[in-house]
């Protein structure tokens, strides 16, 4: 197949302005979501797959993890990161600091609403090594995903430590997982995108309703972890890996619930803010792209470009997007009704840390701001299908008691957090 070209990308300007650092640096600077950014995309098509699998899945979450001291652990005044599991359940899970660095990762979940949550004193974890370092830096810092409503996978130093049962009890994840050559129909491939971190995955995973976790034994798409996935309605996975700076990033794609992937490889490192699948023949690749001339910046807050496959991925088109400057937390999802969601957060100025949605009808053209929530908290979050706003009635006390959530930008349901 001929290799997709893309114009207005500047990529002698990119490799003047970043250089490689090492692999430990690329990692520290991935999970502290700071992004070098290029201004040219050029893919090439990788690998060949097969036919496509049609069933309908529900938008799953997977993603967290405690990031450094600019993003500090959640405190227990407040339930932590929201993680949707299903119209009316969820699970709330956050890191908490207890006795100077022994770290514990709290689980709350809830099957109503958010209107009761259960309590959490069986349903943590806490770390295997504790203390700091010589320089003051903790001996463990934990990064947790929840894979769905009873299952959460959590990355110990060196150690990866499953449970799928609330949390009660954690078994080494390398055995308790199941390794199949294609995803079960009724497993649901978890979601994670770049702006909320995809904390503990290192690979796709899908997770049944009994709560059994299943890998994939194949080839993967790319040796680096993830940056995003996201499953598409229709049974197709979309996916991003970002090897490091100055790196080509790549996007793939499965057909066959994990069994096989095309992938397409740029030339270039480029910032992928989000990906989101509609189908197997369209998706969206939400870009930060620099300012013309200027140097590169540490954090993603550039020009946003919006680029739209309609041929399962072998073209894609920049649709010409009225999005502002990118910011660093960002979530684009396909609404329920097919529209595009996207939220971000404030700009962390605690005069003005407002969170934002925006909505667009017209393939990613235009974008219009249909909800500003300026309840001092900023966070959002989002799901295929779902996206979301925290928010504090009580603005002396830390941490959102709340998420306001929609599913179509119009219509808005209040989901209590616990306390």
């Amino acid at each position: 197949m001929s290799t997709p070209e893309f114009t207005g990308f500047d990529v002698d300007t990119v490799a003047d302005a970043v250089r490689q650092p090492p692999l430990d640096d690329m990692r520290t600077a991935a999970r502290a979501r700071r992004r070098r950014r290029t201004s040219g995309v050029a893919l090439v098509v990788v690998v060949a797959v097969a036919g496509v699998a049609m069933l309908p899945l529900f938008g799953n979450t997977g993603r967290g993890g405690w990031t450094g001291p600019d993003q500090p652990p959640v405190t227990p005044d407040r339930g932590g990161q929201l993680f949707l599991t299903g119209p009316e359940s969820a699970v709330v899970a956050g890191v908490w600091d207890a006795d100077g660095g022994c770290f514990t990762v709290r689980f709350r979940h809830t099957d109503d609403g958010g209107r009761s949550w259960t309590d959490d004193e069986m349903t943590r974890y806490r770390t295997s090594f504790c203390g700091k370092d010589a320089e003051g830096n903790p001996l463990s810092n934990p990064e947790f995903s929840v894979l769905g409503q009873r299952s959460y996978l959590v990355r110990d130093g060196d150690q990866l430590r499953l449970s799928t049962d609330y949390g009660r009890t954690w078994r080494d994840a390398e055995q308790a997982m199941v390794t199949v050559s294609a995803f079960p129909a009724k497993a649901q491939p978890v979601f994670c995108q770049w702006s909320q971190d995809c904390g503990a995955l290192r690979e796709p995973v899908a997770v049944s309703s009994t709560g059994t976790v299943y890998r994939l034994g194949g080839k993967p798409p790319s040796p680096y972890p993830p940056a995003n996935i996201y499953p598409s309605a229709d049974g197709t996975i979309w996916a991003t890996y970002w090897p490091g700076y100055r790196s080509a990033f790549v996007v793939a794609r499965s057909v066959d619930r994990g069994a096989t992937w095309t992938t397409w490889q740029s030339t270039q490192g480029a910032n992928v803010i989000a990906i989101a699948g509609v189908s197997a023949q369209e998706a969206y690749l939400l870009i930060a792209l620099p300012p013309p001339g200027g140097p590169q910046p540490t954090e993603v807050e550039g020009t946003s470009q919006l680029l739209r496959t309609t041929d399962g991925g072998r073209t894609w088109a920049d649709v010409g997007t009225n999005l502002p400057d990118a910011l660093e937390n960002r979530c684009l999802v396909v609404g329920s009704d097919g529209s595009l969601l996207l939220v971000e957060t404030g700009n962390r100025e605690p005069s003005n840390n407002r969170s934002t949605a925006m909505i667009s009808f017209d393939d990613g053209r235009h974008f219009k701001t249909v909800r500003e929530y300026d309840r001092r908290d900023g966070r959002v979050g989002a799901a295929p299908g779902y996206a979301w706003l925290y928010g504090r009635d009580d603005l002396a006390v830390g941490g959102a008691d709340h998420v306001q959530l929609t599913r179509d930008g119009t219509a808005w349901t209040r989901f209590p957090l616990p306390d």
